[in-house]
């Protein structure tokens, strides 16, 4: 997992979220997950960056309840409410 995420990278826009479902942002080079979590630090919940995933890598999605929004300029988002992913290992 990896915090540091750059200015130039789409975060949810869903102010309110089932806590521990999942964003998933689709461009034409890459898919960026996030995850809304709850903590004592932050009870009222707020979108975490998990991951990248190279779309050159062919990543293979399984996502349970997913609403698939319509595309921006930039890509598509899909909220889900679990995430697994596995990648083409030939």
């Amino acid at each position: 997992m990896d915090d540091n995420v750059t200015e130039r990278e789409p975060s949810p826009d869903r102010q309110v979220a089932v806590p521990e479902s999942y964003a998933i942002h689709v461009d034409d080079e890459r898919i960026t997950v996030w995850q809304y979590r709850v903590d004592i630090t932050d009870p009222d919940g707020d979108w975490q960056f998990v991951e990248h995933l190279d779309r050159g890598d062919d990543p293979k999605l399984a996502m349970d309840y997913a609403t698939l929004m319509p595309p921006t300029g930039n890509g598509y988002w899909i909220y889900s409410k679990s995430y697994d992913c596995e990648l083409d290992c030939d």
